[in-house]
């Protein structure tokens, strides 16, 4: 029983910390939102760049996301590919190379690439991959949105690339609430810096 409860905590606390931080970003003012997406696409490029990545997997924003259109358009420009998650219904996460030009309403409202679907091991071999988040703590332990995708992605895979979580400055915390099968991340992105962990 006590287990069970414990277990429960942390759920109502995971639940708590996502309503938090959603409401923190709903409240952010244009003018600030424009600057956070010019800060996070500058640590991006920056990051890529200075790990000569050529293929990185990472997300198209929704929901007042940290914004990677800009930085989405960077990596096309200059042929870094990039892919995209494509969910299925069976939990797990297809992969489609980024056009920047077609795409559709997915799960959940989600705007998804459309194209050529590479299988849920296709980011194995990618250089880098950055995920979105609600919250990560100094363990480097990250917090979704309660589906659990990116956990199940992330634990299928025999040998990760280097994963980086995009979030705010105020999202990264002294502890967040886990669980076991909650998957830590390589480091985080936030407008202001990169930070590694473990370095």
């Amino acid at each position: 029983m006590v287990e069970h409860d414990e277990v429960s905590a942390t759920v109502a606390a995971k639940q708590a910390l996502r309503t938090q931080v959603r409401a923190a970003r709903r409240g952010m003012t244009p003018e600030s939102a424009a600057a956070a997406s010019a800060g996070l696409t500058a640590r991006l490029v920056d990051l890529v760049s200075g790990r000569a990545a050529r293929s990185v997997a990472a997300y198209f924003p929704v929901r007042n996301e940290p914004d990677t259109r800009d930085f989405l358009a960077w990596a096309r420009d200059r042929g870094v590919e990039v892919l995209l998650p494509v969910s299925r219904a069976d939990g797990l996460m297809d992969w489609v190379a980024d056009t920047g030009q077609a795409y559709a309403e997915g799960a959940f409202g989600i705007p998804e690439p459309t194209g050529e679907r590479r299988s849920p091991l296709a980011v194995a071999g990618v250089d880098l991959m950055l995920i979105p988040a609600c919250a990560v703590d100094r363990r480097g332990m990250r917090l979704g949105w309660g589906r659990g995708y990116y956990d199940r992605c992330l634990s299928a895979l025999p040998s990760p690339p280097p994963v980086f979580a995009l979030i705010h400055e105020a999202e990264f915390l002294d502890e967040v609430p886990s669980e076991p099968h909650d998957t830590p991340v390589a480091g985080i992105v936030t407008p202001e810096r990169t930070l590694e962990f473990g370095r």
